[in-house]
């Protein structure tokens, strides 16, 4: 890391962190003095560190020996990571037949449910001139103005959604952004009828898209499918070229390869 990226780190996460980075499948558990030797701190501040952490689940204590061993909030980080992974990985060749197909960019994504925000796993851009789009893989995007969002939202917990928008409110990045909150209910609930969302240049000025969400084993919702392009050529594509059917019909076949029997 550069010094310049020193300087922005803050001590206790790095120290948080560095602690749960003491614990391994050989070395599971350890007692707070075994854990203070290893991090070279005194016993109080690595107490304060586990009892924050254990606040969060990152830690727990096992009732019988009382050492402390990694919590359940490590699986919940760990499952999203790797079924994100797994994820891109099954959907790939799909995405670059899709892409292929239409010649417009297409977009795998995954949703923040905390920040509520589009996470892009992977774009392929078009083979057609475009101007710019601001999309890049591991870069992020507001979800209920995007296609992608829409597509992932729609079968979100309604009233956790409503009331995150209801706190942090709607902004308007073009004249097309949905703004009302009563709106968005139900522009998600047509989402949801529909198995497919549409991005009528509401984040990105001409710039449109049709997505459609990716389902697991357990009938969950892991990510959405996108393609994107100019307003003018993508409702072409819709009247012409059956762009909706070819993007649900990606999504579906990802679902498929994700364990969902019946997207």
């Amino acid at each position: 890391m550069s010094e310049h990226g020193r300087r922005y780190q803050i001590r206790a996460v790095d120290r948080a962190l560095e602690l749960l980075g003491v614990f391994s499948a050989a070395e599971s558990e350890f007692t707070l003095t075994e854990l203070s030797a290893r991090l070279n701190l005194n016993t109080s501040t690595t107490y304060r560190l586990l009892v924050t952490l254990e606040s969060r689940d990152y830690v727990e204590q096992n009732p019988e020996s009382g050492r402390y061993r990694l919590g359940v909030a490590c699986l919940r980080l760990g499952s999203v990571f790797l079924s994100q992974v797994d994820l891109r990985k099954r959907a790939l060749p799909l995405l670059e037949r899709l892409r292929d197909e239409c010649k417009e960019t297409v977009h795998l994504a995954i949703l923040d449910r905390h920040r509520m925000e589009v996470v892009y796993l992977e774009k392929l851009e078009g083979l057609l001139p475009i101007g710019l789009m601001s999309s890049r893989v591991g870069g992020r995007a507001p979800a209920y103005c995007t296609g992608l969002g829409k597509s992932m939202l729609a079968y979100e917990v309604e009233e956790a959604v409503l009331e995150f928008y209801t706190a942090s409110g709607l902004q308007a990045y073009t004249p097309h952004t949905i703004i009302d909150i009563d709106d968005l209910r139900r522009e998600l609930s047509e989402v949801r009828k529909r198995g497919y969302a549409i991005d009528n240049a509401e984040h990105e000025p001409d710039v449109k898209c049709v997505a459609a969400p990716v389902w697991n084993h357990q009938h969950a919702v892991v990510g959405a499918i996108s393609v994107s392009g100019p307003v003018e050529r993508i409702d072409r594509s819709l009247n012409e070229h059956g762009l909706i059917e070819e993007v649900k019909e990606t999504a579906h076949e990802a679902s498929t390869r994700m364990g969902c029997p019946e997207p």
